[in-house]
């Protein structure tokens, strides 16, 4: 007779073990795995700046530079999922001198010229207990124009 309630009790603490185990087991595995998205997350913002930068650098003079940066960084993100508002496109003129840089107007920038395109993305967190509601992820990307 005691060997039954035994078993019992033993079942009992292990269901008790259980549910206490359970919640924080849940949390933690929550976490990784937030945090494994927004890392996913901020490769993707980092590639769509390289990629914008990129396609403004290898455009035609003729082309707006600013517009074919802005639509490849866009499209970079759209493939992996993320929806990017129109990033920042600044271009500086160092072929005169590359010790200083001004900010000129992108449609007037010529070969030796320096083009950056900025990419920002709010994260909104799925567990906001792992690191809050929302935080801004960015990248900025500068390369030389080569056309």
């Amino acid at each position: 007779m005691s060997r039954g309630r035994s078993s019992k009790r033993k079942r009992g603490q292990a269901m008790v073990e259980f549910a206490l185990v359970l919640p924080i087991f849940m949390l933690v595995l929550s976490g990784i795995l937030d945090f494994g998205f927004a890392l996913y997350t901020r490769m993707t913002v980092i590639n769509a700046a390289r990629e914008g930068a990129r396609a403004a650098v290898m455009v035609p003079a003729n082309t707006d530079i600013t517009t074919v940066a802005q639509a490849a960084s866009i499209s970079s993100a759209a493939g992996a999922g993320l929806t990017l508002s129109a990033p920042a496109v600044t271009c500086y003129q160092t072929s005169a001198s590359p010790s200083s840089t001004t900010v000129i107007p992108c449609n007037t920038a010529v070969s030796g010229d320096t083009v950056s395109v900025a990419v920002s993305y709010t994260y909104h967190s799925f567990f906001p207990l792992s690191f809050g509601a929302t935080f801004n992820l960015g990248s900025t990307v500068q390369m030389v124009i080569e056309f």
